[in-house]
């Protein structure tokens, strides 16, 4: 890491708990890898200080930040704009100055959907015309849904809430009214689904230190199945080591981490292209 002085610039990641973040590892990595003299540090702040949380990064002049659970659908009322996903969403994981001006007007977005959508593509499995099934219907689901669905993908939400669940496809489909209907099912009727492609786990199921449990029964898994699941610690999810048993190719989480970071790094530093080698190196992931 670079020398730590009187000029020495800030950027960050707020959550809680925020100690299993490996964002400061890739993102203090692509800093070095720049000569940038600046730092990306792991914030925690009480869920009920998230405005002075927010005050503190604008009066410290932070240069950006990530925002994880359970911030993102919180941050939002805090922020000057919103872009047009993170309005539908009611998510955010990114903040960034309009126009690289420090102290004018913070913006909100999600990087969320397109680290999927790209690990996605690295795995040589498009989304278009694809059934997709979204586990979940909170901020990186309503995020991952409305790209996909957006990009022609046919949407099934799983989800706990029938009605939640019900009205985030009707909002898909008010958004993109020429695509495909959404649906929505409750997490016990998953199995009575036909023809899915690509499972995606978009909830924080299977994270540590609940890595002992699964989103869904193995036996609800078939071989045909792309597997993916946004989470990164451990590694490898119960739902992934089980979808991996049936034969069903998996993605996990942390090359989703790796590319949705490396797009909010292109909104801190504008022109700069992250190299992904260095941000994977960091994180200890193979080539």
């Amino acid at each position: 890491m670079t020398s730590i002085d009187g000029k020495t610039k800030l950027l960050a990641v707020f959550g809680n708990p925020v100690g299993h973040s490996k964002s400061p590892l890739m993102h203090n990595a692509l800093l070095e890898h720049f000569g940038i003299n600046a730092v990306y540090v792991p914030l925690c702040p009480p869920v009920d200080h998230l405005k002075e949380a927010i005050e503190g990064f604008r009066t410290l002049g932070f240069l950006g930040a990530n925002v994880t659970i359970p911030f993102k659908e919180m941050v939002g009322a805090y922020l000057d704009e919103l872009s047009p996903i993170s309005k539908f969403t009611g998510s955010v994981n990114t903040l960034y100055w309009k126009e690289g001006v420090v102290g004018g007007s913070l913006v909100g977005t999600t990087t969320d959907p397109y680290g999927a959508l790209q690990c996605l593509a690295k795995a040589h499995e498009p989304v278009e015309g694809r059934h997709v099934a979204i586990l979940g219907n909170g901020g990186a689901a309503r995020a991952i849904a409305f790209l996909f669905h957006s990009l022609g993908a046919q949407i099934t939400i799983v989800c706990r809430d029938q009605e939640k669940g019900s009205n985030l496809a009707q909002a898909l489909h008010k958004a993109n009214p020429q695509k495909s209907v959404p649906s929505a099912v409750l997490f016990q009727d998953f199995q009575n689904i036909r023809d899915v492609d690509i499972v995606l786990n978009a909830t924080s199921v299977g994270m540590t230190p609940h890595d002992h449990i699964s989103p869904l029964p193995k036996e609800a898994l078939h071989p045909k199945m792309v597997v993916c699941d946004i989470v990164y610690t451990p590694t490898e999810t119960k739902l992934l080591r089980e979808a991996k048993e049936v034969g069903c190719k998996v993605i996990g989480g942390s090359a989703m981490l790796v590319y949705q970071g490396a797009q909010s790094f292109e909104y801190w530093f504008e022109g700069k292209v992250p190299n992904i080698d260095v941000m994977k190196k960091a994180l200890g992931m193979e080539e």
